[in-house]
């Protein structure tokens, strides 16, 4: 399908998502027929392994896989089919990674519904009896979302290896691919580590989201997608210039919302980044810039699981009056341009750049 330059970004990335969790089903549909064949314990990890992947999400990612293809080709019948099924790669690695990431940070809401391991906490409880013991039972949930995570990171690697492109591209799109994956994997070492850590600089934040976040968010994806469709270096440096500033903006508008956020809408409990002692951007500037009785307070609510509404409310006040709340909103709007200035300065294919650009105004404004 030739969608053309097309003027309503909402439409276009409601017709990719629709495309991506059709591809997304038919792929794990055929993965619990697998499982099947091997035990109804594999079946049914598989059937929730879907039904996770398949809740809600925003299938950003795949979408700028597509539209990294996208700026260096055309798609139309048998490219685009190729292009969504192999972008669902990135989806997979998503999953695993928000798995892995839920039981490090002890959540139990993703999306608006139980985490992974919480959901087999629960199902070990239920099928084999509460006598089992709660540590027990907790435990068998955090194995059975490691190993689903692993699963889904190898499907993850099985659908772009299996693509129908180039095997020169195929290859170099698997070397980046694992590399994105150990880049998240250096970000999260540095994110736990920071969490027990007595500070953190800003500098070390912004590495983190590099890490983290831009890198398999909207770098990653974005150069995977072209690099199926042949692009050289420079094609890929434009898209780094592109997606790490808007991966910045988009972790550190992640920490506004989850703050200051809707739960209904962003998909988490507000505060759960405090309750987990998470140093981000939008704390840390507050501490400096905070008197002493209210960095005392701050630093008592930081990993408190037991936080009130009325002690986080306590801490938006302070970030606002601070000015954090500001200067994060402020670094949002620099990042999100400096990525505009980049792609507008591209030789992309225009219908590509147009869509990428709009795209970066969406997420520096974005609600959830």
């Amino acid at each position: 399908m030739n969608r053309g330059i097309d003027t309503d970004l909402n439409a276009t990335i409601s017709y990719y998502r629709e495309e991506i969790n059709r591809h997304l089903d038919s792929f794990l549909a055929n993965k619990v027929d697998e499982a099947a064949r091997i035990s109804p314990y594999a079946r049914d990890v598989i059937l929730n392994a879907r039904e996770y992947t398949l809740r809600g999400g925003k299938r950003l990612r795949p979408i700028f896989f597509i539209y990294g293809y996208k700026c260096i080709s055309d798609v139309e019948g048998d490219a685009e089919r190729a292009i969504i099924d192999a972008s669902i790669s990135i989806e997979l690695m998503q999953s695993y990674l928000l798995i892995h990431d839920d039981i490090m940070d002890e959540d139990e809401l993703r999306r608006g519904k139980p985490t992974f391991h919480v959901l087999y906490r629960d199902i070990c409880e239920r099928e084999f009896g509460p006598g089992l013991g709660s540590a027990k039972s907790v435990r068998y949930g955090e194995n059975m979302a490691i190993l689903t995570g692993d699963l889904l990171e190898a499907y993850g690697e099985e659908v772009l290896a299996s693509s129908s492109f180039n095997a020169e591209y195929v290859r170099k799109a698997l070397c980046k691919y694992l590399e994105i994956v150990r880049n998240v994997g250096y970000g999260q070492i540095m994110d736990i580590t920071s969490e027990m850590q007595g500070s953190i600089t800003e500098d070390e934040i912004l590495m983190i989201h590099q890490l983290k976040t831009a890198s398999y968010t909207i770098e990653g994806p974005l150069q995977i997608g072209a690099i199926l469709a042949g692009a050289g270096d420079s094609e890929l440096q434009v898209m780094r210039e592109y997606g790490i500033p808007l991966g910045i903006a988009f972790q550190v508008q992640d920490d506004i919302l989850g703050l200051f956020g809707m739960e209904d809408k962003i998909g988490k409990p507000v505060g759960s980044d405090i309750r987990e002692g998470k140093k981000t951007l939008l704390i840390m500037h507050a501490l400096s810039r905070c008197t002493e009785e209210e960095r005392r307070f701050i630093l008592r609510t930081l990993g408190n699981p037991h936080l009130t509404m009325d002690e986080i409310e306590a801490v938006r006040e302070i970030v606002v009056r601070t000015g954090s709340l500001d200067y994060s909103r402020k670094l949002v709007r620099e990042n999100t341009e400096r990525a505009k200035r980049a792609m507008i300065q591209s030789n992309f294919r225009p219908e590509a750049r147009e869509f990428l650009i709009k795209i970066a105004d969406f997420i520096g404004d974005r609600e959830y």
